[in-house]
């Protein structure tokens, strides 16, 4: 292979010598240096924008003669490079062409004096070269950009060669600064080679292979602009091409194909030239692959190439290596993009070098049998057809207004995806049904550089002309249907047969003014319309008019006002970009289609997905994802499937594992980028920039970031709205947009590149900091992101610290998650004292936190273990002894309490040491509970009234250590001791009091702790009604925060109240659901002995003897290390032996009873003491002695009494007497 860029320019210099002599002859020729035209520019002049530079065509035999430059060369007005015999580079002065006319209907390059197109027929414009504006005759400069009208000119720029690319693509990346500073684009690559290309070079002259290699340049060149792709790379026997890039092309895949399907064709006819003409044997295979590749410019000036980099290019590359001569090779990754529009031959999965896993290839063979996305979901099957009852209603009423005379026009617009398409083949079958004559033409992407495409394909229709009918046949239906429809029609047959591409040779069209040759066409489609109509009321279908060819818009124009006097339907339908004259016509009515509505798309989802309980939530994730698009919501399900994350059939499908995050499919990252490229520079800007903001933005955060005038940047959202990417939200106090659907905001984000991305995030942040200096709190987590994603670990850990501590009385969950990313990003910046303070603060509120939403054993050892490390690094005692209080927390809620206490005296120690009021509070928070889960309850009272007289009049002490008030939790678990300790009425006014508190303080998830704490109270007070209202409340907030522990608490606390009303069925369902969700979060762990004996007597309650008394067992068993749930454990296996066993328990019984005794006396529970005394009446009863019942029946009474339990007091005393 040759060296990159040095074939083209093999002889230069020999043609540079015959383009000087020509020149020279030019100059001495004054007729022809009259005619010499300055040179089209294909550069913007400064200020200017929106303008298309003039085409520059040029003649087959011209082109074959062009060395070929590399894309952006072509772009500059630098003059081109060559090289020299030692191969340095020198300029070389371009070969200078004539200029040409575009057609502004059809594109086609016109010699400067033409009046009309030679491919349309349509009136041409004087234009300047430069710069493509209007001039008027007699003028000698252009009044938009200087260019002079004639002779060389001031400022003129060489013409670009044969294998530049087309002017518009020149515009589109020198408009776009995206373009030059590169982007993430979805592409599909094309690389084709010259099979031995050495070899050929050997077997002829070398200057007879230039002209060989040279043509072969022109003739693929061709070929990829034809389908508006862009030669990025001339690799010395063949090129790389971009398909989507620097345009995005929502068929990228579609339009590659194409284009290897005519390079294939063309190269064929080439060979065979060549073989017959040098006795070469000329081969080019091609490979093609379909991904996100980075594009931009490589190198520091716009002299560089245009091309992409990664994974995707060295693919393709590697499938053109692969692929035989004469052969077209394509990935998997294309294929799933063109499944049924091109024919495929699958050689399976092949091993290809620098890929880790097999790669599936294909072989492209030919065009396929379906044409249009419509056709491709058609096969597969479609999907349910929901939410269009309302449109399907709109189109019959307007079938009857034109059957019944007054001719009608409907355009249904809407964006790609939406169901345009599918509301249209509905409606037409609709028709079809009852018999109407229905004619249909499309669009197509690839199209609109073809004059007349679709209205050829509709007049085709009209005429019964199909793909399968030959040249001949096609005339004679021609001929057949016009006559048939009125005789006035036979002197236009030749221009008819032309238009449709099927000549007579026989009776060819007469030479007429291109201008009468239009008006002619025009005047016959209006007479097919009208004579057509006459046979009975028809309906037209045009479909995707945004992708129509300039001669097609206006022939469409003729047919809208030919639709005024007719009895048909012509139903039309586009995206919102597409503008014309004709809709202000009177007939005419335009439907806008919005995206399914939730219910709508829980339909199509539930059809698409099916009804597994596996599924839960997916509906409505993939439309908050998807905005309600039926397209993306079926081609998310699709990438789910593709994925291995839905498995089963369609209808039938089930969720495997959870869906974090739905990601774009492909096909819809091209959609979208390609609409968002349709934009201009401007627009895309704004919308890039919001895009990184956020979903949400305000206009002057956007002001600052983009650095625009406030009146520019208005306008250019405004236009955002009105294509409906964006809407207001706000307006006062300031104008607040937000994306109309998170794809497109993933889209535009994903498109730029992470470098820029990281700036504006660091932009975005430094703006809502300078814009809201009084709100920094509520934007710290905001703020944070944007500085992760900016690359600042160190400023984005800070400000997640801040967010958390913030947010960490409103929300541990969320306080929790702010943690651990303060954690990660500062293990990111190592030997830095900062990083390794906010390391450790960071582990240590996370164990604070996990004491409460569960964490793991393993997670909460690893954490702890790290910020000891941390610890010792930095010399923080009061970091240290917040991780020890954490951990000691963590431990008791694991059902740990030796372990528990052991931590919370160290941390005791540091606390002393540093004098550090608030958090001796914390520290005799974690000293009370840990004794109390040790079954301390005298020395746990003692540490938190300790605590609380540390802060009488501050209860915020200490709140900034934990994320709520010490205080306020204090004096709730005080209640908790009380209620245990038997003294009830002052455990309901600290209850009260400790709910006060929280409520002042505006911590809403502290009540789901405090609630149980009042059910239990109430349950020992005999007050049932008491203690499930409380229960109920402890359930709402637990579920609302999500609080593993809360949730745990609470439903003990209902089964507990439900047992109590009797109830017992649904309190052993609760109390089973309680305990599952402490076990599988590992968090309430202390009191799983506990909820196993609430279990064990509703079990009781509920008729099952057996499992209460294996329950009550377990319950004991579990209650080895909590002395106090040890003694509600022998309690209620003594209750279920003496209702199960009876009088033969009575030993077991009385062990039982006996220990929870001692523990009473050992542990403080008071509580408890009636309830013994109690099972011991029972007992009695049992074995008939009276006077000992009545005794201990007495006894319980009075310990009632003592209690404040009146209630279970007057009870016991109507049962004595």
């Amino acid at each position: 292979m040759m060296a990159n860029g040095c074939w083209p320019f093999a002889t230069a210099r020999r043609r540079l010598r015959h383009s000087r002599q020509k020149r020279d002859a030019r100059e001495q020729d004054p007729e022809c240096s009259r005619h010499t035209r300055s040179l089209p520019s294909t550069r913007r002049s400064p200020g200017r924008s929106g303008r298309r530079a003039a085409s520059p065509y040029t003649k087959p035999a011209e082109r074959q003669h062009r060395p070929v430059p590399s894309l952006l060369r072509a772009l500059t007005d630098r003059p081109p490079l060559t090289t020299s015999s030692s191969g340095r580079v020198v300029t070389r002065p371009a070969v200078e062409t004539k200029p040409e006319i575009p057609c502004p209907l059809c594109g086609q390059g016109n010699r400067a004096d033409r009046r009309f197109c030679t491919e349309c027929g349509s009136r041409l414009g004087r234009a300047c070269p430069a710069c493509g504006s209007s001039v008027e005759a007699g003028e000698k400069f252009c009044g938009s950009c200087g260019a002079a009208l004639s002779g060389r000119g001031r400022g003129s720029r060489p013409a670009p060669s044969a294998t530049s690319p087309p002017t518009h693509l020149v515009e589109k990346i020198l408009a776009s600064r995206s373009a030059l500073q590169g982007e993430r684009k979805q592409v599909t690559v094309l690389f084709a080679d010259v099979q031995g290309s050495m070899d050929l070079a050997e077997q002829v002259d070398p200057e007879v292979f230039h002209h060989v290699m040279e043509r072969f340049a022109t003739l693929l060149a061709d070929g990829v602009h034809r389908f508006e792709g862009t030669v990025t790379h001339y690799t010395g026997d063949g090129v790389m091409a971009l398909f989507g890039a620097p345009i995005a092309l929502e068929d990228h895949a579609q339009r590659a194909c194409y284009a290897a399907l005519h390079l294939s064709d063309a190269l064929r006819r080439y060979a065979n030239e060549l073989r017959l003409t040098r006795s070469l044997n000329f081969a080019v295979r091609m490979g093609l692959n379909s991904g996100e590749v980075v594009v931009g410019t490589i190198g520091d000036d716009l002299r560089m190439d245009y091309t992409a980099q990664g994974h995707t290019v060295g693919l393709a590359a590697r499938m053109e290596q692969l692929a035989e001569p004469g052969k077209i090779y394509l990935t998997e990754h294309t294929a799933k993009l063109i499944t049924g529009l091109l024919q495929l031959e699958d050689l399976g999965s092949l091993a290809v070098k620098g890929v880790q896993a097999p790669v599936g290839v294909f072989v492209l063979v030919g065009v396929g049998p379906l044409r249009t996305r419509l056709e491709v979901s058609r096969a597969r099957g479609f999907s349910r057809f929901v939410g269009r009852d309302a449109d399907l209603h709109a189109l019959e009423a307007a079938l009857a207004r034109a059957q019944a005379g007054n001719g009608q026009v409907v355009g249904v617009v809407a964006e790609a995806g939406v169901g345009k398409s599918r509301l249209c083949f509905e409606f037409l079958a609709r028709c079809r049904a009852r018999g109407l004559r229905v004619y249909e033409a499309h669009g197509v992407a690839h199209g609109r550089n073809i004059p007349f495409l679709p209205m050829q394909a509709l007049f085709r229709a009209y005429l019964g002309i199909t793909e399968q009918d030959g040249e001949r046949d096609a005339r004679q239906k021609i001929a057949g249907r016009l006559i048939l429809l009125t005789d006035d029609f036979r002197d236009a047959l030749p221009l008819v047969c032309d238009f449709l591409g099927v000549p007579d040779p026989e009776r060819p069209v007469a030479r007429m003014d291109p201008e009468a040759r239009e008006r002619q066409l025009r005047a016959i489609a209006t007479r097919i319309v009208q004579a057509d109509d006459r046979q009975g009321s028809t309906v037209t279908l045009l479909e995707d008019l945004h992708w129509f060819d300039r001669s097609s818009d206006a022939l469409l124009e003729t047919l809208v006002a030919a639709q005024a006097r007719a009895r048909g339907l012509l139903l039309l339908n586009y995206r919102p970009e597409f503008r014309a004259r004709w809709m202000a016509a009177p007939h005419y009515e335009q439907r806008s289609l919005v995206p399914l509505g939730p219910e709508a798309s829980a339909a199509l989802m539930a059809d698409l997905l099916g009804g597994s309980a596996s599924l839960a939530g997916l509906a409505a994730r993939l439309h908050e994802r998807t905005g309600g698009n039926p397209f993306f919501i079926e081609e998310a399900v699709r990438g789910l499937v593709e994925a291995g994350i839905l498995v089963g059939s369609e209808g039938a499908y089930r969720l495997l594992r959870p869906v974090e995050q739905v990601s774009v499919p492909p096909t819809v990252q091209a959609v979208l980028a390609a609409r968002i490229d349709r934009l201009g520079e401007r627009g895309k800007e704004v919308l890039q920039t919001a895009a990184v903001i956020g979903r949400q933005f305000s206009e002057p955060v956007l002001e600052r970031v983009i650095e625009l005038a406030a009146p520019e940047l208005a306008a250019a959202l405004q236009k955002l709205a009105a294509a409906e990417f964006v809407y207001e939200v706000a307006l006062f106090p300031h104008a607040e947009y937000a994306f109309k659907h998170p794809l497109t905001q993933e889209v535009a984000y994903r498109s730029q590149l992470a470098e820029r991305r990281a700036r504006v995030h660091a932009a975005a942040a430094r703006a809502l900091a300078e814009l809201h200096p009084d709100q920094l709190d509520e934007h710290a987590a905001l703020l944070a992101y944007h500085w992760e994603a900016a690359g600042e670990a160190l400023e984005a850990a800070r400000w997640y610290r801040r967010a958390a501590e913030w947010i960490g009385t409103k929300n541990s969950a969320e306080a929790a998650r702010k943690w651990e990313q303060v954690r990660t990003l500062a293990a990111k910046v190592p030997d830095l004292a900062e990083a390794d303070v906010l390391g450790l603060v960071a582990r240590a509120q996370l164990l604070n936190l996990g004491s409460r939403l569960g964490a793991s054993a393993e997670v909460a050892a690893a954490v702890f273990e790290e910020g000891r490390a941390l610890a010792n690094r930095t010399g923080d005692l009061k970091s240290l002894a917040m991780l020890l209080c954490g951990y000691s927390q963590v431990k008791d809620m694991q059902g740990e309490p030796d372990q528990a206490l052991r931590h919370a005296m160290e941390a005791l120690g540091l606390a002393e040491q540093t004098g550090d009021r608030g958090l001796k509070l914390v520290v005799h928070q974690a000293l009370a509970a840990s004794h109390a889960e040790s079954g301390r309850l005298r020395e746990a009272l003692r540490f938190a009234e300790q605590g609380l007289d540390l802060a009488p009049e501050d209860p915020r002490l200490g709140a900034n250590l934990v994320g709520y008030s010490p205080y306020a939790w204090l004096t709730g678990f005080k209640a908790r001791l009380l209620v245990h300790m038997g003294r009830l009425e002052e455990a309901r006014r600290t209850i009260d009091r400790c709910l006060d508190l929280s409520r002042a303080l505006g911590e809403t998830e502290a009540p789901g702790s405090w609630y149980p704490v009042a059910a239990l109270a109430a349950e020992h007070a005999g007050d049932a009604e008491g203690a499930l209202a409380h229960a109920r409340r402890a359930v709402e907030i637990a579920e609302k925060t999500g609080h593993s522990f809360s949730r745990a608490v609470a439903y003990l606390a209902l089964g507990m109240a439900l047992k109590m009303r009797g109830q017992s069925s649904e309190a052993v369902e609760t109390l089973e659901h309680a305990l599952a969700v402490s076990r599988e979060r590992r968090t309430g762990l202390q009191f799983e002995a506990w909820g196993l004996s609430l279990l064990a007597e509703a079990q009781l309650a509920n008729g099952e003897p057996d499992r209460a008394r294996a329950t009550a067992n377990e319950a004991v068993a579990a209650a080895h290390q909590t002395p106090l749930f040890e003694c509600v454990a022998r309690l209620a296996l003594a209750r279920v032996l003496l209702r199960t066993d009876g009088a033969g328990a009575r030993d077991a019984v009385h062990a039982a009873l006996t220990r929870a005794e001692v523990l009473v006396d050992e542990t403080g529970a008071n509580a408890y003491a009636p309830l013994i005394h109690l099972e011991r009446a029972e007992l009695a009863r049992l074995i008939g002695d009276g006077p000992a019942r009545e005794r201990q029946l007495r006894e319980a009474q009075r310990l009632f009494v003592e209690m404040g339990a009146t209630a279970r007091a007057q009870q016991l005393a109507r049962d004595v007497a």
